[in-house]
């Protein structure tokens, strides 16, 4: 009952309740309701229906932002008041009932108006066709967008809506549930024949709504067959009243058996249908984009262009968190590219995202923990026969960590009861069964442990398995509400339902995941997902809150569509753990700074009002893109050129040469060049109470940057540096010296002091009196790697802080940045800092910092890292000072202000070599194949 009560306190909450004195009042309302109806809802539930209500206090999201073609013409706003919207309003009730949030609800329905809009109008008369593309984050609420939008359409009149899920039939089943529930409003299985299932209504089918249920020729049990059709009683697509809806999977079978039934509906010697189609291509990087050279499609791609041709109008919207191979398509080819618009959603300040695990600052950083001993199990080579016979220690505390956590989430009564943790380790079908066996073997003999023992207060501390669990408990849960007391107790009524489940295209049917099918069970689904390709891919885990991660892809698109744990998790966010690789770590934050930076480009391209054809090209040309740039184009090549702007973008050198020798090249080659420089030294910046200076020069023709740059020996492994075949050229050094920009003609250059209590030794630096000053090193930690490797990798890949980029700029500019800041997060409640890359766009002159690194240790493990929201993050292995044989490193970074490159001739040219790039270990040994499609 008192999940009724809160389902009307749901549909009572509006933005304005979002308040503590509106809650108030809507607790004072429940409160009456209890007392007439729902007197069995005792004290402690009305609690918990607060706290449920407390959870959507603050959170805040903004509309998105479109580009588009130019030739848009408005047109929803016109008929948006003479529209009853039946199939949209009975979503919105239904998300009101199941507690999305009011203020999010509010952004979904400008969102999904907007978007609708740069669609094209199905009463419009005429051939015409629109491609767009929406780009959101994973696991954000992407769907929730593409249903709204889905709803709206039906109502404006689209008759055809073909959704396209992934490649794997456990995301179509899913997809079509979900679709079952918030469009059809019954369950697809009975309305396609199935006696096992019952027409009641479902989801939107249990609001009033005055429009026909819409029609669907597939099922959650089916893909489209040709029979399906018989579920139109014979009747022609184009006399059909109400919509009718396929979702689908981006297989050649049934969307060839869609392409034989549409022809089949055409009347004699018409080549199109006259009416309108809504397709909806979801995670549209994946499997849609040409992977053949133009003349010859891949058969997929082929044949949702063949679809598309079939209507005589149609809109193509395509969904993705990842549109790096979107835009790659050909813009003048006859292809998926999103030509009509691209739009951007920004998720709420409640979501999860890579940045907010993953970077140093972020939020939820405490949640992931190293992995140090999965490469010896898992070596990043292995094949599609290497055996498993152990597990890690480290996915050992993995699982016992989700144990805990799932029953720490019953002792807080959590409505959702699903649990889920993630294993992806391999991408071999054949691995993943091997370790399955595995991890059940283990799991079921700690469920033994924990029930015969562990209840006990005397035995079970005389268990191994129970005291590595209490262990574990000590290491990640300590600090939570309940104790280990508590906590043994309920533990064996929490595991004793979970299964091991291997998630791939070779899963039985009975073995799949079928959260569904456990919805009305006491405990839910409660599983260890173990796959690889198939959990990458948009299906979502229920209640996911422990995640192992061991892969070493480092392509963008593939990284961000492996983090499952990104999205939403109220109630149990503080109990989330990530076991991954730190070098992994780190390429997830990076990828979060390209996203963040190119969605900054989409603010930027939105007020100029550019095409979406120049956002392609800025993703294709991105420093951050170079890898998969070069991935795209090397289908068929194995040495490509890679063309790429640095217009507004910041690099730098995290990773420093493991040579003393070449280290002391580097320390004498730049006090050589600061020498030549004296000159140009303008002023002394200090910092706010400390003795440290950070000395700048002003103006330094771009030249003799050139020429300090390619003086210094600076590894292959900082991307942008990296040396074209043959070792002699450097393609960003050339550029610098080279360019006509007249802003990149002069350079200011920093030179910021750090804390080190003993200065630069034989380091001088010559001031404009005539005097010398030495100067004291930044100190840095260095990952643990390899003595043996040719480099040194900075901790957390970063050389300065963001204090660098305030350098150079004038108060004037950095006033006129903050107030800028402060009215672009106007509305969020919670206020973001100023990020370093914000201040780019107003400086006036590129900006060189040099820093002077000098290697420190760790702090000792009690000391430990600084607590984030009163958790702990396992502090990383670092390299110890005794085995660094360099006491200073140079390590340097550019930033480049906004000089807006758009034509080819004024970008760097590199040439990007295939095996090259994977000796570096930027790709999988079998990143160039369909291994991991065939065997997943």
């Amino acid at each position: 009952m008192k999940n009724q009560l809160l389902n009307i306190a749901y549909t009572m909450l509006t933005p304005e309740d979002l308040t503590d004195e509106g809650l108030n009042s809507i607790m004072d309302i429940l409160e009456g309701l209890r007392k007439k109806r729902f007197s069995a809802v005792t004290d402690i539930e009305m609690t918990w229906i607060r706290h449920k209500l407390e959870a959507e206090l603050g959170v805040t999201v903004s509309h998105g932002e479109d580009l588009h073609g130019g030739d848009h013409k408005p047109w929803l706003d016109d008929i948006k008041g003479d529209l009853p919207w039946h199939y949209w309003s009975a979503y919105r009730e239904y998300l009101k009932r199941t507690g999305f949030n009011p203020v999010a609800l509010g952004v979904l329905d400008e969102d999904t108006h907007s978007i609708l809009d740069l669609c094209g109008n199905p009463e419009q008369e005429g051939s015409w066709g629109i491609q767009g593309l929406v780009m959101g984050d994973v696991q954000s609420g992407k769907t929730a967008n593409y249903s709204g939008l889905i709803n709206k359409a039906a109502d404006t009149g689209y008759k055809m809506i073909v959704l396209l899920t992934g490649m794997i039939e456990d995301l179509r089943a899913q997809s079509q549930e979900r679709l079952d529930i918030g469009f059809v409003g019954q369950d697809s299985r009975w309305m396609l024949g199935s006696e096992n299932h019952s027409k009641k209504g479902v989801g939107v089918g249990e609001f009033k709504r005055d429009a026909p249920h819409p029609n669907v020729l597939t099922s959650v049990d089916s893909d489209f067959l040709t029979k399906n059709k018989q579920a139109l009683r014979g009747i022609p697509l184009e006399n059909i009243s109400a919509p009718v809806l396929l979702v689908m999977k981006k297989n050649v079978s049934p969307l060839r058996n869609l392409v034989s039934f549409l022809e089949s509906q055409l009347e004699r010697g018409a080549t199109q249908l006259n009416l309108p189609l809504l397709l909806i291509d979801d995670e549209a990087d994946n499997a849609s984009v040409n992977a053949k050279k133009d003349e010859d499609p891949a058969a997929i791609n082929k044949l949702i262009r063949q679809v598309l041709s079939m209507f005589s109008r149609y809109s193509y919207v395509a969904y993705t968190a990842t549109p790096f191979a979107n835009v790659f398509i050909n813009p003048d080819t006859d292809d998926l590219f999103p030509e009509n618009f691209v739009y951007a959603l920004n998720a709420p300040t409640n979501y999860i995202s890579a940045a907010s695990v993953f970077s140093e600052a972020g939020s939820h950083a405490y949640q992931v923990q190293d992995i140090a001993d999965g490469e010896k199990f898992f070596p990043w080579s292995h094949k599609k026969h290497h055996q498993v016979n152990k597990i890690p220690p480290s996915l050992m505390a993995a699982i016992e960590t989700f144990l805990l956590s799932c029953a720490i989430r019953d002792l807080r009564k959590e409505s959702l009861r699903h649990r889920s943790m993630l294993v992806n380790v391999t991408r071999f079908t054949d691995v993943q069964d091997r370790l399955s066996h595995v991890v059940k073997a283990e799991l079921s003999a700690l469920q033994d442990d924990i029930r015969q023992y562990l209840a006990g207060d005397e035995v079970w501390s005389n268990q191994p398995r129970l005291q590595r669990l209490h262990q574990t408990w000590q290491d990640q849960y300590q600090d939570c509400e309940f104790s280990w007391d508590q906590i043994r107790k309920s533990l064996n009524s929490s595991v004793a339902s979970i299964k091991v489940v291997t998630v791939n295209q070779k899963t039985a049917e009975t073995d799949r995941l079928n959260y569904s099918s456990y919805k009305d069970t006491e405990k839910g689904r409660r599983v260890i997902a173990i796959g690889g390709l198939t959990l990458s891919r948009g299906l979502t885990l229920e209640g996911l809150s422990v995640s192992y991660f061991l892969r070493n892809s480092k392509a963008y698109d593939t990284l961000l569509q492996m983090g499952r744990w990104f999205g939403y998790r109220k109630g149990y966010e503080d109990l989330c753990r990530i076991w991954m690789d730190p070098e992994v770590q780190d390429w997830f934050g990076h990828v979060a700074n390209v996203i963040g930076e190119l969605r900054q480009d989409i603010h930027r391209m939105h007020a100029n009002e550019q095409p979406p054809k120049h956002f392609g090209i800025r993703v294709q040309s991105h420093p951050g893109s170079l890898i998969v740039t070069a991935l795209n184009k090397m289908r068929n090549a194995m040495d490509v050129p890679v063309s790429i702007s640095f217009s507004n973008c910041g690099i730098e050198t995290p990773y420093l040469p493991n040579d003393k020798e070449i280290n002391t090249r580097n320390i004498e080659t730049t006090s050589n060049f600061l020498a030549k420089i004296s000159s140009y030294m303008v002023r002394e910046e200090r910092k706010s109470g400390s003795i440290k200076e950070s000395f700048f020069w002003s103006r330094v023709p771009a030249s003799l940057i050139e020429k300090y740059l390619r003086s210094l020996e600076i590894s292959n492994m900082n991307l942008p540096f990296i040396s074209n075949e043959g070792g002699v050229e450097k393609p960003l050094i050339d550029f610098i010296g080279q360019n006509e920009f007249p802003i990149l003609g002069e350079w200011d250059i920093a030179l910021p002091q750090g804390e080190g209590s003993e200065p630069v030794q034989d380091f001088l630096l010559d001031m404009p009196d005539g005097t010398s000053v030495r100067i004291h090193p930044r100190q840095r930690q260095f990952e643990d790697i390899s003595k043996t490797s040719p480099y040194l990798k900075l901790n957390k890949l970063r050389v300065g802080d963001t204090t660098d980029e305030m350098k150079g700029i004038g108060e004037s500019l950095l006033a006129q940045a903050r107030e800028d800041w402060q009215a672009k997060e106007q509305g969020h409640e919670k206020k973001r800092a100023i990020p370093g890359s914000f201040y780019r766009s107003y400086r006036p002159r590129p900006l060189l910092t040099i820093s002077l690194i000098q290697p420190k240790d760790a702090p000792p493990p009690e000391e430990g890292t600084p607590e984030k929201t009163g958790h702990k993050k396992t502090p990383r292995k670092m390299m110890k000072v005794c085995d660094i044989n360099s006491a200073i490193l140079v390590g340097v970074g550019l930033s480049f202000p906004n000089y807006d490159s758009t034509l080819e001739k004024q970008k760097v040219k590199y040439r990007m070599n295939k095996v090259a790039i994977r000796n570096m270990g930027l790709i999988e040994e079998d990143d160039d194949d369909t291994t991991e499609y065939d065997n997943d």
